[in-house]
């Protein structure tokens, strides 16, 4: 299981900063390029819609690699008199009931997403603009959120028994 988590977070590590750097430049192009454009008389169309559709990838792809880094805000006053060991298990057990809330909301979200991508749902805007693939990619990022959080559990109740040497305790 350790290798497994190891060769999944490698890969996370390489893949997803390039997913998540893309999306953000196009919509600062986007958004540069209307801005241009309504100046000109000319803007730029489905600036909206394409902007709403690409901070997704950002988001829901980037919270996964933060819980891969510990990069969230620990409070620790009330654990911080805590051994290691009553700390890990602490976090594992905080890992592991959000696992649970994000694989309930995962299954939400493919469900959704299956649905759009059944009736191929689009947003009426100046032009038809595709919804599915979004609501597709949302639910991939909610799912690569839960699989984090699951190894991140994993990691803290069975293979490290202090807490990681990057988190900072406040």
């Amino acid at each position: 299981m350790e290798k497994l988590i190891e060769s999944y977070e490698r890969l996370y590590r390489r893949i997803i900063p390039v997913v998540i750097a893309t999306p953000l430049a196009l919509m600062t192009l986007i958004v540069f390029f209307n801005a241009i454009g309504r100046k000109a008389g000319f803007p730029f169309p489905l600036t909206v819609e394409s902007v709403e559709a690409l901070i997704v990838v950002s988001v829901y792809f980037g919270v996964a690699l933060v819980a891969l880094e510990h990069g969230h805000v620990n409070v620790t006053f009330a654990t911080q008199r805590l051994s290691p060991r009553v700390n890990s298990y602490l976090d594992g057990i905080g890992h592991l009931l959000a696992f649970a809330t994000f694989a309930f909301l995962s299954v939400a979200a493919w469900a959704i997403a299956l649905e759009s991508i059944k009736i191929l749902e689009y947003r009426l805007a100046v032009a038809r603009f595709p919804l599915w693939p979004f609501k597709t990619l949302f639910a991939l990022g909610l799912t690569f959120m839960s699989i984090q959080l699951f190894f991140n559990a994993y990691k803290y109740l069975f293979i490290n028994k202090d807490p990681p040497s990057n988190v900072s305790q406040s």
